[in-house]
């Protein structure tokens, strides 16, 4: 792997073989966003039209997408029983209206039970150890992302099935 300077001193048309490289291998290993791809190549040091460039091309070519990237996401973080807060801000970042999206048009349609449903099912798998069963649980979903209706309804059926307080 070349250094910061190392890579700054090579010439253009060798910079953006080497920034399209990274850009093969950072997906080859996940789905990745432009942003954090552009991000990732300003921090090897690649120079600007480099890192433009091999955007460009991976753009062209399906390597990189970021609606498929913002579908992914959303699925995944569903999957993993997570809420979608901080998933709506990242895509919107991405320029991308998660109203269009199939996944999250998904998600809606489950509608808020099946929110509520996945967290009490995240409660369910992680118990809560502590003196004050209400707030634990309160601070796991909210760590996850969940919206504060979907916390307090999912923490009181977890609880009431539980016979804590």
């Amino acid at each position: 792997m070349l250094d910061i300077s190392a890579i700054e001193a090579l010439p253009l048309d060798i910079q953006i073989e080497k920034a399209f490289n990274k850009v093969l291998r950072c997906a080859s290993a996940s789905e990745q966003s432009s942003l954090k791809v552009q991000k990732k190549l300003e921090m090897q040091g690649f120079c600007v039209e480099a890192v433009e460039a091999a955007l460009e091309k991976a753009l062209r070519l399906g390597v990189i997408d970021d609606a498929r990237y913002a579908e992914c996401l959303v699925r995944s973080t569903l999957l993993a029983g997570k809420g979608l807060r901080a998933v709506r801000a990242e895509i919107e970042s991405l320029g991308i209206d998660i109203e269009g999206l199939d996944s999250y048009a998904e998600y809606l349609e489950a509608g808020e039970e099946g929110d509520i449903e996945r967290a009490y099912q995240f409660l369910c798998m992680h118990p809560t150890r502590s003196k004050n069963a209400y707030q634990s649980c309160v601070r796991k979903l909210l760590n996850k992302g969940y919206e504060g209706d979907v916390v307090h309804r999912a923490t009181k059926r977890y609880l009431a099935e539980k016979g804590t307080q």
